[in-house]
């Protein structure tokens, strides 16, 4: 996949996140900050690991 495309679901995916701490209530924030923080570190992992830039050669 493009690494355009994966790096703007992985930013819109880090504001959602972001900006979901205002309506999360206190008492669910140790949980939706672990699961949250993993999600966004997958996404911008999967931009480096699986991300194309357009001068790449498509592979195999």
């Amino acid at each position: 996949m493009e690494r355009k495309k994966l790096s703007y679901i992985a930013l819109v995916l880090t504001i959602i996140y972001g900006g979901l701490f205002a309506v999360i209530g206190d008492d669910n924030r140790t949980t939706y900050a672990a699961i949250g923080a993993i999600v966004v570190a997958i996404a911008w992992v999967s931009v480096g690991v699986l991300g194309r830039d357009d001068t790449d050669s498509p592979s195999g």
